[in-house]
Order: structure tokens, then sequence, then C-alpha cells
């Protein structure tokens, strides 16, 4: 079985995103990886999610994923289209019951001066303890 983190790769991977592809990294991205890219922080957080029988049943992960584009290359269908594949995805595969797959919010950087757009997805996991 697949970790959480290798399992939201490959439903990333099998969004075939327009010019990413493949490019999906856990943590950075080699230095010599043309734009546009993903990078993934995985289990930034883990919170209870459920209690039951004085027993925590669930937990929420959450994940950071980060869509690096060149600014004056910035294709905005991109962010709406790793947003599709992530928000309710079956991560089928995992090594824990996956309960959900919840997009929380998306955040828009700009380094005028590296001409680099960065956006920051926040992405929540529910998954059995």
């Amino acid at each position: 079985m697949a970790t959480v983190a290798s399992a939201l790769r490959t439903k990333i991977v099998a969004a075939n995103l327009s010019n990413v592809t493949t490019k999906v990294f856990r943590d950075s991205a080699p230095d010599s990886t043309a734009m546009p890219f993903i990078t993934f922080d995985d289990d930034i957080s883990r919170t209870p999610a459920f209690l039951g029988d004085g027993k925590i049943s669930m937990s929420t992960r959450l994940i950071q994923v980060n869509l690096f584009q060149k600014l004056d290359a910035e294709d905005v269908t991109l962010i709406d289209s790793l947003f599709a594949a992530l928000d309710a995805a079956d991560l089928t595969g995992a090594d824990k019951n996956i309960v959900g797959c919840r997009v929380d919010g998306i955040v828009r950087f700009v380094n005028t001066s590296e001409n680099i757009c960065q956006h920051a997805v926040t992405v929540s996991i529910t998954q059995a303890a």
C-alpha cells in the first residue's frame, strides 16, 4: 500500500496538468526543474477529528500543495485544475482509511523580482487514526 503522501502525488500526476505532468515533488523540487511544477509538504499538522469511547478514532492531517509558475507566463487554468483534482479526491491505495480530502483554501503569492507566481493550496485529509 502507498503512503497518504504517495496517494496524493499519484492523484496530482493523474490529473495531467498542462506542462506539469509528472513534475510533482515532496518538500522541494530539484534546482534544475523547469516551471511550472508542484511541491507538497505532507503532515504539517495532525488533529483529532472524531472522538469515540474516549479514544481518537480519526484524525485530520494538513498538507500544503504549491503550484509554482513563471509570473509572466502564468496559466490561471492550472490552479483551477489542481483544485478540481484535489477537492473530494479519492486517494485510493493509501495505507490509511481515507474518509475525506478537502481543499480548505488557496493563497496566491507573487515574487516580481524573481518572476515567480506561487499558489499555496491547503488540503485537509481525514483518515483513520
